[in-house]
């Protein structure tokens, strides 16, 4: 016999409950003011370079791109992006990091007026609570503050729910929404409404919302109004606190003074970000294009005038450009050498009291300053190099926030650092001297040195390194960097050994390598110093930073330099008789050149006439001399090649007068084609 087994369905289970996300979170608002810097600046870096004036309306939203709040750009279009400007004529809550925030720029003018209608940002504030913590508003029982104070400016009210939720009869909990109006009485008038704001969400414990309401007078004028009042009423039905919870009072009314602070001569940056969007100040960051510094004006002749790249900063000088004294207007640039210029002259925040303290004209402004070897210096570190990618940059730029005091000898020459360079007082005047190409500007020899002749010195193996690793400040990552770059032949004569260093002022990966090569490059062909002594028609002349020839027999072998007896201009062509004839029988080799002192103090090299152009002691060019050298000048042969000798080539260090006779002289090798 078969049995039937039978079940029953069981119970269905009970239904879970809808819980609504707790969306509100209380918003009040926070108002930060940055000070970007001392001085007028460029501005902010993107609508700078996209060429957005300040006066286009779509300015201060390209500057979202460059202000960056915990370390997220307030604008998430990049300005990479080719249509970046079209973008900015329609942006959407979408096209934004953080809701709320509000933005005014101020970029260090003069005459730069207040900030206006930003909360009144920019202005000490004096306040007075006139109200706390009010009774439940309903919609038959609004809350009125006192009458306030006659001069104030604004009125902050704090709105404050307990919580904000519904509670349906299955057990779900949901959001939902309040309207509520805060109105605003003048002179015994009737009441305008100011603020009519709905709140939707859910939020299970305490929110609560702040408002301004700019009094008549929020534009800095006298008071206005002989009376005025606050009113705060709730629109939506008043509610059933067993079903829903929305109920709200007043937590704060207090009235405001504001001060007017224009902060002249200052830029800042004033933010007002909302508290439903960071839970405290949020770390600001800013990229932005720095003070504005005066350029060299237009130049002698129609020989043009620099201007500036707007994409890096380069000042771009005309080929032929020929300085004449007269400076330009101010402008942002990257220009180390102009930089340095207006640290040594602002009254400011630089030297200018001390170096500078009459600015009444240009020429007063740079009286205590070579002029000349600045824009030389400038020049050079202008000049475009070519990177391994065919693209081309400035061979020295400097991009740098000074955020404190320093020392003033110390800050001096880290700028000048930054384009190989180096300050010196010479003559009355700060003259800049600069690492670069140059050509030689005094001769030496046995025949104008004392009778200790050379002395060379050599640094220590210990003192060299084969790996340079340079620290800069990367613009992508907004974080420092490090570039390592190795001399592979050093390290197989010395091993690895690593010397960190830092790129003042270095944004760029490709000048800290430049950087790195260039310390290297110094310590293994440049660590050669030369010491001697020479008279005073030398010794008054040559300056730090000059650079110098010098043969000595004692190291060539050969002698090749001595002094001037005679100088005949025969056929148009300058004949030299000079003061023996020791060595010069054996004169070899090819770009066979005599250098000469001239009266002006300067050396003019020419090269010899073909053929036979040394008898004895009589030496022949291949043309005539510019000026006639005095006699006992100094004079020097160089060839290149096979059985050639060229002179030794040195960066003078230091001249030191040693008893009113003689000066002695420290040099370092120098490498023209470095």
């Amino acid at each position: 016999m078969s049995k039937i087994i039978r079940g029953s369905k069981g119970q269905p289970s009970p239904r879970e409950p809808v819980r609504a996300e707790d969306t509100l979170n209380s918003k009040e608002f926070a108002t930060i003011q940055d000070l970007l810097s001392e001085g007028e600046i460029e501005g902010f870096a993107t609508p700078s370079k996209k060429g957005i004036a300040r006066n286009n309306a779509n300015y201060n939203n390209a500057c979202l791109a460059d202000i960056f709040l915990d370390n997220t750009a307030v604008l998430n279009v990049s300005p990479e992006d080719p249509n970046f400007t079209t973008k900015l004529n329609s942006l959407t809550a979408t096209d934004f990091s953080f809701e709320d925030v509000t933005f005014i720029p101020k970029f260090g003018e003069g005459n730069q007026k207040p900030v206006a209608n930003l909360e009144n940002a920019n202005l000490q504030k004096t306040s007075n609570t006139v109200l706390t913590n009010s009774a439940v508003v309903t919609t038959t029982s609004f809350v009125d503050s006192p009458d306030l104070s006659l001069g104030q400016h604004a009125v902050e009210v704090t709105i404050q729910f307990l919580a904000l939720q519904k509670f349906e009869t299955n057990g779900d909990v949901l959001g939902t929404e309040v309207n509520y109006q805060i109105q605003l009485q003048t002179n015994n008038g009737t009441f305008t409404t100011i603020v009519d704001e709905t709140i939707t969400g859910r939020s299970k414990d305490s929110y609560s919302r702040e408002h301004t309401i700019n009094l008549p007078n929020d534009t800095f004028g006298n008071a206005n109004y002989t009376q005025a009042k606050i009113r705060v009423k709730r629109i939506t039905a008043d509610s059933d606190p067993d079903v829903i919870q929305d109920t709200f009072g007043v937590s704060r009314i207090e009235e405001v003074v504001y001060t007017p602070q224009a902060y002249p001569d200052c830029a800042y940056s004033t933010l007002r970000v909302s508290s439903e969007q960071f839970s405290s100040v949020p770390e600001r960051a800013f990229r932005i294009r720095g003070i504005k510094v005066k350029i060299p004006g237009a130049g002698a002749n129609n020989s043009g005038t620099p201007t500036v790249d707007i994409n890096t900063g380069r000042i771009q000088y005309p080929p032929n450009y020929i300085f004449n004294g007269t400076m330009g207007a101010a402008v942002w640039c990257t220009c180390p050498s102009m930089i340095l210029l207006d640290v040594l002259t602002n009254q400011r925040y630089g030297l200018g009291v001390h170096i500078s303290p009459d600015q009444s004209t240009d020429a007063k402004r740079y009286e205590s300053i070579d002029l000349f070897s600045y824009v030389q210096a400038s020049r050079y570190a202008n000049e475009e190099v070519t990177l391994e990618d065919g693209t081309k940059e400035a061979r020295f730029a400097c991009n740098v926030a000074i955020q404190g005091t320093a020392e003033a000898y110390e800050l001096i020459n880290e700028l000048a650092g930054v384009m190989r360079a180096f300050p010196i007082w010479q003559t009355g005047s700060i003259t800049l001297t600069q690492d670069s190409p140059t050509d030689s500007s005094f001769l030496f020899s046995l025949a104008n040195v004392t009778e200790a002749g050379f002395s060379y010195s050599g640094s220590s193996l210990k003192q060299r390194h084969s790996v340079i690793s340079v620290r800069y400040f990367n613009m992508d990552s907004r974080e420092i960097d490090y570039e390592v770059f190795e001399d592979t032949a050093a390290i197989a004569k010395l091993g690895i050994i690593k010397k960190t260093v830092q790129a003042f002022g270095c944004t760029s990966r490709t000048q800290a390598i430049r950087l790195a090569k260039a310390i290297l490059f110094s310590e293994q062909q440049e660590s050669e110093t030369v010491t001697f002594s020479t008279s005073i028609d030398a010794g008054a002349i040559v300056r730090p930073g000059s650079v110098i020839s010098i043969n000595d027999p004692v190291r060539s072998v050969e002698r090749r330099s001595g002094r001037v007896k005679s100088v005949a201009t025969i056929g148009g062509v300058s004949v030299i008789t000079v003061d023996s004839a020791q060595d010069l029988s054996t004169f070899q080799g090819s770009n066979k050149t005599f250098s000469v002192m001239l009266p002006d103090g300067k050396v003019e090299t020419k090269t010899l006439a073909a053929g036979n152009s040394i008898t004895n002691n009589v030496i022949t060019l291949s043309s005539a001399l510019s000026q006639t050298p005095s006699a006992n000048s100094i004079w020097m042969l160089s060839s290149t090649g096979t059985g050639g000798v060229e002179p030794q080539t040195f960066r003078v260090i230091t001249v030191e007068e040693q008893d009113g006779v003689n000066y002695a002289i420290t040099a370092l090798t120098y490498i023209p084609g470095k």
